[in-house]
């Protein structure tokens, strides 16, 4: 790619808080080894992103499938010790070999353990278009997306190996053709079970991804925040963020969202409250002994980012 640009796929990054996120290199055992790290200086999303709801239930998000799955993150500084993968000038044909490399649950279909720490590596074979079709009842982009498959049936991917890369190899050289986007959970099958791994065609989308001066989602530059005295009848405000005009564009628009956050040890679950989407909250006795936060929406033509403050603890 380039020495201050890594691919992923847009579900990854979409709705998160660029300022937040950190990119790991050449990290192949998460546990023992960080690999080097650099913030993110800002992320630009693939005009004409879109999460396709499946035909057979389009309200189960797990059965939607993706066009267009591909997103830019810019590095706070460049990368030199490391030679960027170069994108494939074409996309691989049917029959012929690709490898994912992932950190998520790719892993043998039916040995019921999938892994996130070590980096491991599935080989597959690209089939053609009717075939991806064929295999899943969710609506498959031909332009942006690719699949593969194990033709031994025994490696498979799932959620977490999302943005994944799909590379091909010619004369031994590497070369990147595609990122893992969806796979058997868009017909319903669990993790190990023998499917397809749908990835966004890299080859296709190459221009784009070297554009030279990406359109960037809104970034923030300081955290948003609540003000207020957080009692039971009293109002909160939030307080948006300082957008950052370097590291990302201004927002087009902006949504508001005011959710209880629980814990389970460290990782945090935001929960809507109610009828809440506007800056202020009236702080009602249901919210009481609660932990609150609030939430800013901010889109641009360069993406979707999502800021949200700490949460505040409220008091009967």
């Amino acid at each position: 790619m380039a020495p201050e640009r890594v691919l992923t796929a847009v579900h990854c990054v979409d709705h998160v808080d660029p300022s937040q996120l950190d990119v790991h290199i050449n990290a192949r055992v998460l546990s023992e080894e960080a690999g080097e790290v650099r913030p993110v200086r800002g992320i630009s999303v693939l005009p004409g992103y879109e999460i396709l709801p499946s035909p057979v239930d389009p309200t189960d998000v797990n059965l939607s499938s993706a066009r267009n799955d591909l997103a830019v993150i810019l590095l706070d500084r460049p990368i030199h010790d490391i030679a960027p993968l170069r994108i494939a000038g074409y996309r691989p044909s049917p029959g012929s070999a690709v490898s994912m490399f992932a950190h998520g649950s790719t892993g043998q279909a039916g040995q019921g353990e999938f892994r996130n720490d070590v980096l491991h590596r599935g080989d597959l074979t690209p089939l053609g278009a009717e075939a991806c079709e064929r295999q899943t009842p969710a609506t498959v982009d031909r332009r942006s997306v690719t699949c593969a498959q194990d033709p031994a049936g025994v490696v498979t991917g799932c959620y977490q190996d999302s943005g994944s890369p799909v590379v091909s190899y010619s004369g031994g050289r590497p070369a990147l053709v595609g990122l893992f986007s969806f796979g058997g959970e868009t017909a319903g099958k669990a993790c190990g079970e023998l499917s397809p791994a749908y990835s966004a065609d890299v080859t296709n989308l190459r221009r784009w991804a070297f554009a030279r001066h990406p359109v960037l989602q809104p970034y923030p530059a300081r955290a948003a925040r609540v003000s207020g005295t957080p009692v039971v009848g009293a109002t909160l405000h939030c307080v948006p963020p300082r957008w950052s005009r370097s590291r990302g564009g201004l927002p087009q628009t902006a949504a508001y969202q005011w959710v209880t956050v629980t814990y389970l040890g460290p990782f945090a679950f935001p929960a809507p409250v109610e009828g809440a989407d506007t800056a202020d909250l009236r702080v009602g006795a249901d919210l009481a002994d609660q932990q609150v936060a609030c939430q800013i929406t901010a889109a641009n033509a360069g993406g979707t980012s999502m800021a949200t403050s700490d949460p505040v603890s409220v008091s009967p």
